[in-house]
Formats: C-alpha cells, structure tokens, sequence
C-alpha cells in the first residue's frame, strides 16, 4: 500500500486509510446527520480500528474538521468567467456543499445548532471555502464590474439564502433555475457583461 510523507503522533499514515476513516465520516453525515458522526459509528462503516481512527483524530471535532475538509478545497471559480457564470459556479458549489456533502440534516443541524461541535467546524470550513470567493468579489468591485454599493459578504450570504429558499419552497434545485437566479443576481448586483 502507498504510504504518505506525513506522520500520524510519530508513526506513518496510509493515504487509502485516511480516505476510510473521512469517505465514512461523510457517508454517516449525510444519510444521518452530524449527530450520528463518531469514532465508533465512523469504525463500523469504515471498517478502520477504534484505534487508528484516534491516532488520526483525538476528538469528534478533529473528525468532523476532517469530513468537512472538502467544502473548505472547493477553490475558486475560474477567472475568465463573467459575474454571472461566477455566480453560477457559487449557486453550483452551494448546492454541492449543502445537498451533497453534508446533507439536509446537516443543515437542519446546523440551522437549530442542534449540534454545537459540528456547527462550529463547519462554519470554519465554510470561511475557508468562502475566501477565495470574497477576493474575487472584491476584485470585481475594484475594477468597477459591480455596483460600489456591494458589500462582498453580503453577495454570499444572497447567495446561500436563496438556496435554501428554494430547497424550502420547491424541494432540490434545477439547473434551469440555478441559470436564471445567477442572471438575476447579476443584474441587481449591476454586474457588467465582462469578466
């Protein structure tokens, strides 16, 4: 098996083993909340040892942090893009942070901070995601592509708000209506036509 350069408390770490221990983690998120994430539900689906999986994560929190590891490398749209497919690209990695990584319980979750300790690592993770995004934000208003009176943290909260919006109103989200809210939100941020 490959082996990773890092060391887990001293002993070497197998990548395959890791991606067990986090593939689990986000499986049992998603089907049954952040409630029913921890070491021993993690190790019955992963099949990964009580005992490795705390050499790795001492606690819950440090094993939620690394479920939620991928909603903080989503990265950033590309820069070639228009405000508006930028737009789509966030709606796009919103729907995927919030129906598919950590699920509609995890919302519920977070939304009634049912679960302090998966709320408070997924609001890092979500500041870490959002970076990027508000740089661009920011960029945008520098070059005058958006009206001066935007306030970048407050795009992304629209953003998310009208995600979840629609997931109460309707249900998931189509394509059809990810396009239209994108050129929508464009025009009332005063987005011009370039990128």
């Amino acid at each position: 098996m490959e082996r990773e350069a890092t060391q887990a408390r001293g002993r070497p770490r197998q990548a395959s083993t890791d991606e067990q221990i986090t593939r689990a983690a986000t499986e049992i998120l998603r089907e049954l909340g952040p409630q029913a994430v921890n070491v021993a539900s993690v190790a019955a689906r992963s099949g990964v040892a009580r005992t490795t999986i705390y050499r790795r994560h001492r606690d819950r929190r440090e094993l939620l942090t690394a479920a939620l590891r991928p909603v903080a490398d989503k990265g950033e749209a590309p820069e070639h893009l228009t405000i508006v497919q930028r737009l789509d690209w966030v709606l796009a990695s919103t729907e995927e942070v919030l129906q598919r990584a950590i699920g509609p319980g995890g919302v519920a979750a977070v939304l009634t901070d049912a679960d302090p300790e998966f709320s408070a690592a997924l609001r890092a993770a979500l500041a870490s995601a959002l970076r990027p995004v508000l740089a661009q934000v920011e960029g945008d208003l520098d070059r005058g592509a958006l009206t001066a009176e935007v306030e970048p943290d407050l795009v992304l909260s629209m953003i998310l708000g009208v995600y979840l919006a629609e997931t109460l109103r309707r249900g998931v989200p189509d394509e059809t209506w990810r396009t239209r809210t994108s050129a929508a939100l464009g025009r009332l941020l005063g987005a011009s036509a370039t990128p």
